[in-house]
């Protein structure tokens, strides 16, 4: 999928996401292996749109690569570090977690169709509270790390082309689970995305 002529791709994301619309921007670069394979390595930053605060965001950062290729058919698996932020007057919150995803399709030179998978789940979270919240709620609370289980789960499909060389458009949609956590209304996500590569 990525050619030795434009390893470098740079992309922006709109659509629901988690429940809520959000934006990202992303880097990617692919590094060529001893192999017949590529890896890409990536990074991705992602702020909400509906009130949007550089006091919530999502960063994630990980590696992908063709597991499987058989002609135009290739199982691209992905693995991410992601980091959560989520602030408000009550308590500022750190998550640690990762993502693992699976993306099986057909990937023609100027259009790709997939299935995809994903889990995401979180590992742990640092929590500090605010002094309104100790006078307030409760004056005892500890800040501090906690470990927490909550994942999501996602099944979808992906659809994309490049209308021009160094352009490739897509849409992402699908169904998603959230572990431990209250489902989300609705339990559904789509995202528009629009890639340029040098």
């Amino acid at each position: 999928v990525y050619k030795r002529q434009d390893p470098n791709v740079v992309g922006t994301t709109v659509g629901i996401d988690g429940a809520t619309v959000a934006w990202s921007l992303g880097y990617a670069r692919a590094v060529p292996l001893p192999i017949p394979r590529q890896l890409l390595v990536s990074t991705q930053f992602t702020l909400p749109m509906t009130q949007p605060d550089f006091g919530d965001w999502r960063w994630a950062s990980g590696l992908r690569i063709d597991t499987l290729v058989v002609g135009r058919f290739a199982w691209p698996v992905e693995g991410s570090v992601v980091l959560r932020r989520l602030s408000n007057r009550s308590v500022s919150a750190l998550g640690v977690g990762t993502e693992l995803a699976t993306m099986p399709g057909w990937y023609p030179r100027r259009w790709f169709v997939a299935a995809e998978v994903s889990w995401d789940h979180s590992w742990g979270t640092n929590l500090q509270h605010s002094d309104a919240y100790q006078e307030v709620v409760y004056e005892d609370v500890t800040d501090g790390w906690y470990r927490t289980s909550g994942f999501t789960m996602r099944y979808g499909a992906r659809v994309g082309g490049r209308p021009w060389k160094p352009m490739e458009v897509w849409l992402r949609a699908g169904y998603e689970q959230h572990g431990r956590f209250d489902i989300v209304a609705p339990p559904l996500y789509a995202l528009l995305g629009v890639n340029f590569r040098f």
